[in-house]
């Protein structure tokens, strides 16, 4: 076995060997999503394999306050415990291969391209994830919360297909205020735990809307959109976060539209990890192949916290 410049003993010897090495992968994509903002991830088991049980609680509702008259004897509201299971039912592998050869020629920038080869790795696991957690929260909000008839009244249109919203500058307001309306009326708003996802187009609406006025803005944060996606300011109470996954269609009407999804973080359950990693080396070359095993799932637990809006951008 060769040994690096780095002074490894040879391949083994690399973090790509070392037991656990998947952590460190998912902790380095945790790091750096915006999935953890969005999905209530909090379970009391790690994900070891496919088909797994995953249990999540739900809230609580307590019943209504009844009238009390003299001596009346007293109804009892119920409590239970309500649970949520989801499946782990989802799965996907890498096999990458590296040759023994390029390891040794690689010499000192082993160490960096290693590292560049990691985080590529858990960029483009995340990125499958972040499709799907999108495309399931569309599917699973509430019907009641989506469509040009949502709403508690039904009275409040956020878009649908063949008659998308066309979102301009001149009324971008009303269109997150409606997203606001429906959350609120449905009891899901919570200061501070409401997102919204954006696509990138959103700017240009932005940029001559009242939201560009950074007075306007209100509680900037101290990074980079570039980076995590997270705008620097709120956008009529929702924390916004860019995205380059939100579902998008050409619509029946020729128009490019997106579907924006606004909702509570803890209203959609998530559990995802790399299950199993293992280095092998073909028998017929001097090559290693570096292969990982992926599964996950997620469902709405509550699905009344989630709204959906069809949109389209126009001038």
């Amino acid at each position: 076995m060769y040994k690096s410049a780095s002074g490894y003993g040879g391949l083994e010897a690399t973090p790509l060997a070392r037991i656990g090495y998947y952590d460190e992968i998912i902790a380095q994509a945790w790091e750096k999503d915006f999935l953890p903002e969005i999905t209530n991830s909090e379970i009391n088991e790690r994900i070891t394999q496919c088909n797994q049980m995953v249990q999540f609680t739900r809230q609580p509702k307590v019943g209504p306050w009844r009238p009390y008259d003299k001596n009346q004897p007293l109804i009892a509201n119920q409590l239970t415990p309500e649970s949520f299971c989801l499946t782990i039912c989802n799965a996907a592998y890498q096999d990458i291969k590296f040759d023994k050869m390029d390891i040794a020629r690689a010499c000192k920038q082993w160490d960096a391209w290693e590292a560049s080869f990691l985080d590529s790795t858990y960029q483009s696991l995340t990125d499958m994830w972040r499709s799907w957690v999108l495309n399931a929260m569309v599917l699973e909000a509430d019907p009641g919360n989506k469509g040009n008839k949502a709403g508690i009244r039904h009275n409040i249109s956020l878009g649908q297909s063949g008659a998308p919203i066309m979102v301009t500058p001149n009324n971008i307001t009303r269109q997150f205020a409606r997203l606001k309306q429906v959350l609120r009326d449905r009891q899901r708003w919570e200061d501070d735990k409401m997102f919204v996802i954006v696509p990138t187009a959103l700017n240009e609406i932005l940029s001559v809307s009242p939201y560009a006025n950074v007075a306007a803005m209100g509680e900037c944060k101290p990074c980079s959109q570039a980076i995590d996606g997270f705008m620097p300011h709120k956008l009529f109470g929702f924390n916004p976060i860019e995205s380059s996954h939100v579902p998008s269609f050409v619509d029946a009407t020729g128009e490019l539209t997106y579907y924006i999804i606004a909702g509570h973080r803890d209203a959609f359950g998530f559990a995802a990890d790399i299950i199993e990693g293992r280095l092998v080396e073909p028998s017929r070359n001097f090559g290693v192949e570096y292969q990982m095993l992926a599964a996950w799932g997620g469902k709405a637990i509550y699905p009344d916290a989630l709204a959906v809006g069809y949109w389209a951008f126009g001038d």
